[in-house]
């Protein structure tokens, strides 16, 4: 089983300090909804953020879209052996079922998420198909997950082939590996506490699709292939 956990991630609600400005009222306005109930996206509201603290990596939903679709669609995903979690920067907590059909369109995506986040739950307690949690400490989540390894996705980690490593802890019954929600900077959550081994595939930078992208068919062909 690999559990691929997006930790850190740039989706939230629009933050109350910018909710009055005209570029939010506009947007939400457009939209029908009301300016506390949209997500942030820095593609739309990039005008009205640049007073929030570290607001040059927030706002970033197509990051957490794109995730979602590449495991869920993955055929890691379709055999069973993948479950997908995202964390964000708030401490919220989305935990996705294997049987999500996920839009492949972003405005629908969109509008789904700002849903869970007013719901907690899609589409209802008998069938949970996406869960938030608000408020979720990062150790208590990592002593849920109860990996065996902890792989920490890191520009700076040790340069490796996700192939071997894969092949080296094939009996592993549970490796987490934890990828970066945010298009720059380092992580906020403490992954490096957690983590079994810290590493990176790539000398230059890579978008987060990217790497997910490697990790899940590293580990398809090292182990669901093996």
């Amino acid at each position: 089983m690999l559990t691929m956990l997006l930790a850190d991630a740039e989706l939230e609600i629009v933050p109350e300090r910018i909710r009055g400005h005209p570029v939010i009222a506009k947007y939400a306005r457009k939209r029908g909804k009301k300016t506390n109930k949209i997500l942030l996206d820095s593609s739309f509201h990039h005008a009205a953020m640049k007073v929030l603290d570290d607001w040059e990596r927030r706002g970033r939903p197509d990051i957490v879209h794109m995730f979602m679709l590449l495991c869920l669609d993955s055929i890691l995903n379709k055999e069973g052996m993948l479950k997908t979690l995202v964390y964000t920067r708030n401490r919220d907590l989305i935990t996705v079922s294997p049987r999500t059909k996920l839009p492949k369109g972003y405005h629908r995506f969109v509008g789904l998420i700002e849903d869970l986040f007013e719901r907690e739950i899609i589409p209802s307690e008998k069938m949970p198909l996406l869960r938030l949690r608000k408020n979720v400490d990062f150790g208590k989540l990592m002593v849920d997950i109860n990996a065996d390894r902890v792989l920490v996705l890191s520009p700076n980690g040790e340069r490796v082939s996700l192939f071997e490593y894969f092949s080296n802890y094939r009996d592993c019954k549970n490796i987490c590996c934890i990828v970066g929600g945010f298009p720059k900077g380092d992580y906020y959550s403490p992954v490096y506490d957690y983590a079994t081994d810290i590493v990176s595939i790539y000398p230059g930078m890579l978008t987060v699709w990217t790497v997910v992208s490697e990790v899940i068919v590293a580990y398809e062909e090292a182990v669901l292939r093996a």
